[in-house]
This record gives structure tokens, sequence and C-alpha cells, in this order.
């Protein structure tokens, strides 16, 4: 969470809903969405929507409840990251949540492994299409917002297979952007990386091109080993 004077405190809705498990004793938030899976999250949807859809709400408390909707494959949740990936910058929860290593907000990151892992409860609740528009959503501004490692969550081939445009013109944004010269302040190299790879996956021909031409930019040598490691070759690397 963002930084404070004192230390953010869920609100009493909020604490009743994520902080307190099925036997009403206190917990962690990612222990009572999981114990939720097993079909908890039934009674505890509807208020976690409320808080979500509270404009005048704590950011950090919607994107909670965003995380929580999104792990139980809602519709809702769904509906929310692709609206949020719309207009990245004015996410209001944006700044609630940064990573260790860049100091760079990480919310679309923690999304994008949250879309991954709902994948399994798609089926229970019928919303695989959602979860790939989702997957596209996010793929879709991998060239402008931090998602490091994360973008390898939303990478499972049926969201590939549903989101090859997108792939190739996020690919393709973010090489321009590399080759600008433009300091971009989080690992875009590795992003768009992690791109290729999954392309080249599905469409050889068009992802060794991309790979080259990301080599060709400077991405960077945490991307140039990604690369290495995806093709067996340390070409990349010379």
């Amino acid at each position: 969470m963002s930084e404070t004077s004192a230390p953010w405190q869920p609100s009493p809705e909020l604490r009743a809903l994520l902080f307190t498990d099925f036997d009403g004793a206190p917990a962690d938030p990612d222990d009572v969405i999981a114990d939720a899976l097993d079909g908890g999250y039934a009674e505890r949807t509807p208020g976690l929507v409320t808080i979500l859809q509270d404009a005048a709400g704590d950011p950090a408390g919607r994107l909670l409840a965003l995380r929580a909707l999104v792990s139980w494959a809602d519709p809702l949740g769904y509906e929310e990251v692709v609206r949020a990936a719309a207009a990245p910058d004015e996410a209001v929860w944006r700044g609630e949540s940064y990573d260790r290593f860049f100091g760079q907000d990480d919310t679309f990151g923690l999304l994008a492994d949250t879309v991954g892992s709902s994948r399994d409860m798609t089926d229970e609740r019928g919303t695989a299409a959602q979860r790939i528009a989702a997957a596209r959503a996010l793929i879709g501004i991998t060239d402008r917002v931090q998602l490091d490692r994360h973008v390898g969550a939303l990478l499972y081939p049926e969201v590939v297979a549903s989101s090859l445009d997108d792939i190739k013109a996020a690919v393709d944004r973010g090489i321009a952007r590399l080759s600008s010269g433009e300091a971009v302040r989080f690992d875009l190299g590795l992003q768009i990386a992690l791109l290729t790879v999954a392309l080249a996956k599905a469409d050889e021909a068009a992802g060794s091109n991309a790979m080259r031409r990301l080599a060709a930019a400077r991405p960077g040598s945490r991307a140039l080993r990604e690369l290495a490691d995806a093709t067996g070759s340390s070409m990349w690397l010379l």
C-alpha cells in the first residue's frame, strides 16, 4: 500500500469481508480469498461489489475488493479490470502498491497475477470469456505500465490464441518506445521479451521476427537473457 504517516487500516466493512475467516476469527485476506473458492465467495461478493463501486471509498480497499472478485472469477471484477486498463493513469488505486525492486507502482502487475490464477474458477462461474477479455486488456498496456514478470501470469495458451493481434501490437509499440531512446522507469524490455516468447510459441515466424527487432532495440540484460533462455541460444547475449 502507499506510504502514509500511519499504517493503512481496512474499513469495518472490508475487515468483516476479507480480514475475518468463515469461523469469525481474524485472518489474512489472501487466506480468506483462497478459502472462499470452495463456495464461500457467494456470501461475501455483494459486500465487496459495494466497496468496489463506491466512488468515494478508500482506494486501497477498492483494490483489495477487486482482487478478491477477480480471484473468484466474478464478471464484475473482470469488467473493472478492462475498464481500468482502458485508462490506467486514471485508476483511483494506482500507487496503492509498489514493487520492492524498482519502487514503481505494481497494481496492474497484481491484477495480472490475479486474472491469470483465476483460470480454475471460470468453469464454475461461466466467465472464461470475461477472463480472456481482462487478460487481453492487460496485455494491451504492457508497453505502458509496469507489469514486470507478472506479464507471464497472463500468457496461458488460450489467452495467447485469442490475443495474437493484441500481443503483436503491444510488441510493436514497446519496440518503438525502446528504439526512441525514451527513459522508461520500468523494465519495458523484459515485458516485451515475455510477449515475444509467447508469440513465438503460437506463430514461430512472427515471434522470431519480433525477437530480432527487440534485440536490436537494446532492451536490456534481463530481456536478452529471457530470449536466450527461451531459444536455447546465447546469440542474444553477444
